[in-house]
């Protein structure tokens, strides 16, 4: 992507991690003249406007390619606008004041709810996977004696621990934000 002037790239701190954080630094940077464009690997791309207060909100919802226009004029009929999208991803900005996308716990926690299970599955399978590459690297090393498969392996269970990490953090990341908003 060509970066000039009129667009930016923002990190993201992780919406797992700092959903709120993200949201409000998205907003301080309409102020500047900034708006969300769309998603980008790690953050965000910004593009350069009229300075206006804006404040941002992050839906996490499965939506089917027909249901779009629907799911984009509720949130429209209550104020919101549709900014962009990745994956289960939605967010849109508003005229500060305007009503909150999720007014009470129970609507909180119906947004995190499907993000929580399909974390949980994922670092279930990472560790499943670790586990399986320690062991091929166990035997590697100390039964077969193969200089091949012992660095292959060193190479799956170093890839098996990168990914690991970071799904085992974004599922704690999201129980505990679903134990806080649970009745």
């Amino acid at each position: 992507m060509k970066k000039d002037k009129q667009t930016r790239y923002v990190i993201s701190k992780g919406l797992a991690f700092a959903e709120d954080a993200d949201m409000n630094k998205l907003s301080t940077l309409s102020e500047k003249g900034w708006f969300l464009d769309h998603f980008s690997l790690f953050g965000y791309v910004i593009r350069r406007g009229t300075p206006h207060k804006q404040i941002y909100c992050l839906d996490i919802r499965e939506l089917p390619k027909e249901e779009e226009a629907e799911y984009h004029n509720i949130f429209a009929d209550s104020g919101w606008t549709y900014v962009c999208s990745a994956g289960d991803l939605h967010i849109f900005s508003a005229e500060p004041g305007t009503v909150p996308i999720h007014t009470d716990r129970a609507t909180v926690y119906d947004k995190y709810t499907k993000v929580a299970r399909i974390s949980k599955i994922a670092a279930f399978v990472t560790l499943m996977l670790t586990l399986g590459s320690i062991a091929l690297r166990f035997l590697s090393t100390k039964v077969w004696n193969n200089l091949l498969l012992e660095n292959t392996s060193f190479v799956v269970l170093t890839l098996c621990v990168m990914a690991f990490v970071p799904s085992t953090m974004v599922y704690i990341a999201y129980s505990l934000r679903l134990r806080k908003f649970s009745a």
